[in-house]
């Protein structure tokens, strides 16, 4: 059936819950307005096979809230949500930070581990700025509450919109499945500072050190925002021995002292 399993690289997935909840961003468009939905490309192409998913077209926190109250048990839940509620004004904070502890408060009953995707932002969908303002909030009690939240801004800057110019188009499907793939299940990753040669299966294994924690190389789509570092200043150069103006001055001027007075001593004995 549909939930067989070919033997291999969905093993792992196909042990585990996994949920997908959202908005309108949990599917891309055609140019003719057909859906395709990234769930179905997670459970063919990347075997999540116990995937369950719910999708809210224009939808909000409270649905939100409702699916969590009344859905399954996960090991993993990702939610996609792109403040359809938000576009157009200032939020109400007291009541809307209500709403969002409630989330909150039902992730942490129902999923071993959770991730929010929040990848809207105002120049993607020519809105005005209280939607960027609106949704920064949001994503601050998201990382305050303990929970990963990623904005990916660079990938959703690169996936173009369908010509309604709200959703994503189709032609974006197949990295949208790659990036929640790895958001669900993130595979194996070079720890910072090792080169990727150094785990080819030939390399001979280095002698651990103190153990230390691994980055997650989802860190470059969390919040804040993944920034480039600051090239640092070089440090002068030391002055190469030649060069050393001062102390090789000095001693010319003491050699040619010392054979003025030679000169000097001379023409007194003469």
């Amino acid at each position: 059936g549909g939930d067989t399993l070919r033997p291999g690289a969905g093993a792992m997935s196909s042990a585990m819950k996994y949920g997908l909840v959202g908005d309108s961003s949990l599917y891309t468009k055609r140019n003719n307005k057909k859906k395709s939905y990234i769930s179905t490309v997670l459970r063919d192409t990347y075997r999540f096979a116990n995937l369950t998913e719910r999708i809210f077209p224009g939808g909000g926190v409270r649905d939100l809230i409702s699916y969590l109250k009344t859905g399954p048990e996960l090991d993993v839940l990702g939610v996609s949500y792109f403040g359809n509620e938000h576009t157009l004004r200032a939020m109400d904070v007291k009541i809307h930070g209500k709403y969002w502890q409630d989330v909150f408060r039902w992730c942490r009953k129902v999923a071993g581990r959770v991730v929010f995707f929040i990848g809207g932002y105002a120049a993607k969908y020519t809105y005005g700025r209280v939607y960027d303002e609106n949704l920064n909030i949001i994503k601050r009690w998201i990382k305050d509450a303990g929970f990963q939240v990623v904005e990916a801004r660079q990938e959703v800057s690169r996936w173009e919109l369908a010509a309604d110019k709200l959703h994503f188009s189709v032609e974006c499907l197949p990295e949208l499945a790659a990036f929640w793939s790895q958001l669900l299940m993130p595979r194996k990753f070079v720890r910072p500072g090792k080169r990727k040669e150094r785990l080819e299966p030939d390399a001979s294994p280095e002698i651990p050190l103190v153990k230390k924690a691994r980055k997650d190389p989802r860190d470059k789509w969390l919040l804040p925002a993944y920034q480039k570092s600051v090239p640092r200043t070089p440090a002068p150069r030391p002055p190469s021995p030649d060069s050393d103006g001062e102390s090789s001055d000095d001693w010319t001027k003491g050699q040619e002292r010392a054979a003025r007075l030679e000169r000097d001593k001379k023409k007194l004995n003469d």
